[in-house]
């Protein structure tokens, strides 16, 4: 063993040396500027094949593997890293497959171009803020379907790197377009093409901090929902919905549709469907009505928003509006990277072109199992 012991040590000792060989060290071994010796590494001008080849084996022969990457990011001002902030990776699977879902597009979308991601969860204690403050990046994303993250939007703010932030708050609007209200109000329609009259209608209201569940009206739960949601109430309101109870969810998860269902069932004419605007309210609406005793769609029929794959529902498939994450993904993701060339350009004292129009989203209608027509 002792000898093992000894060569680990050694290439240690080595190692360690290697972390202190410097560029214009290598430099000098290949006989070359040091300008000369970095363009061979960065490629930012041609070297020649034979000159290259002499500096790569000089750095080889020193273990040197190339410049640093902090020194490279602080010199240039770029990391080709873009951060993502999001609860949803601290969170079930289940509580919201939607974020999850956009973070695979995002990624997806920025390997491509050659950019790398960092997830970093919101600021909630003092861990996570010395890890918001470490992390250098070029641009950031923020998945925020779940809030109440007071510091988290002020740090970003502070950075001063283009940044967008999703889900109806602050300016998801100029990354990627969608007809929310268009896709509801066409589900609407046919909920009362299918005969019911009583509607009840549950949503989230928060913008930057989670409420209480709880009955409200409609004029209040509008007044203080985001603007995704707004759009989807707009579509409701188009279709010629009257609610007879409407239902605020203080927080996008099964429970709180639960919640809704028991209040809304509660009303003396109760709805004979819920129409809520996200499909994890939806499944709670299901869950609550199964311990009662309901048969869902016979009983009681829901809707939801998004069309994402919901355990538990026991083979039903609930009548939403596809909402696409890995291509929502997608979108943002190029919305930002023309945002950083736009930066790049006006580092370089140029006029970058407009940004145009935003990428818009298909929202198709799905109609599964969880509506009834009453005769």
């Amino acid at each position: 063993m002792a000898p093992s012991l000894e060569r680990k040590g050694e290439g240690e000792e080595a190692m360690a040396e290697n972390r202190h060989v410097t560029l214009a060290a290598v430099a000098k071994a290949a006989g070359v500027a040091k300008s000369t010796a970095s363009h061979v590494f960065t490629g930012k001008r041609v070297v020649a094949p034979e000159t290259a080849e002499r500096v790569r084996h000089a750095a080889a022969a020193m273990g040197y593997t190339g410049p640093s990457p902090l020194g490279r990011a602080l010199a240039s001002g770029r990391t080709h890293l873009i951060a993502v902030v999001t609860h949803a990776l601290l969170e079930d699977p289940d509580t919201d497959p939607l974020s999850l879902a956009i973070l695979d597009g995002l990624q997806r979308e920025f390997a491509e171009a050659g950019y790398g991601t960092v997830l970093i969860p919101p600021i909630t204690d003092e861990s996570s803020r010395v890890l918001a403050h470490t992390v250098l990046y070029d641009g950031v994303v923020s998945v925020r379907r779940m809030v109440g993250f007071e510091e988290t939007d002020p740090y970003l703010a502070s950075r001063k790197v283009p940044w967008i932030a999703l889900d109806g708050y602050m300016n998801e609007e100029t990354a990627v377009y969608m007809d929310d209200a268009k896709a509801t109000e066409e589900l609407a329609r046919r909920v009362i093409a299918a005969g019911h009259e009583r509607i009840g209608i549950a949503a989230y209201t928060f913008a930057v901090e989670e409420r209480p569940d709880g009955l409200t009206t409609f004029e209040e739960l509008y007044a203080s929902a985001p603007n995704n949601v707004k759009r989807r109430l707009d579509g409701f309101v188009r279709a010629g919905v009257e609610p007879v109870g409407v239902f605020r969810c203080g927080s996008v998860n099964r429970a709180s549709g639960a919640a809704a269902a028991e209040a809304l069932l509660g009303l003396e004419e109760p709805p004979t469907c819920i129409l809520t605007v996200a499909d994890v309210h939806a499944a709670g609406v299901i869950d609550h009505a199964r311990r009662r005793g309901l048969r869902v769609p016979e009983d009681l029929s829901v809707t939801g928003f998004d069309a994402v794959s919901i355990a538990g529902l026991d083979g039903d498939e609930i009548c939403s509006v596809t909402q696409d994450g890995v291509q929502k993904g997608r979108i943002v993701a190029r919305r930002l990277l023309a945002m950083l060339a736009a930066e790049a350009v006006r580092r370089e004292g140029g006029t970058p072109s407009p940004l145009g129009e935003p990428e818009e989203l298909e929202l198709p209608l799905r109609w599964g199992t969880t509506v009834a027509t009453r005769e």
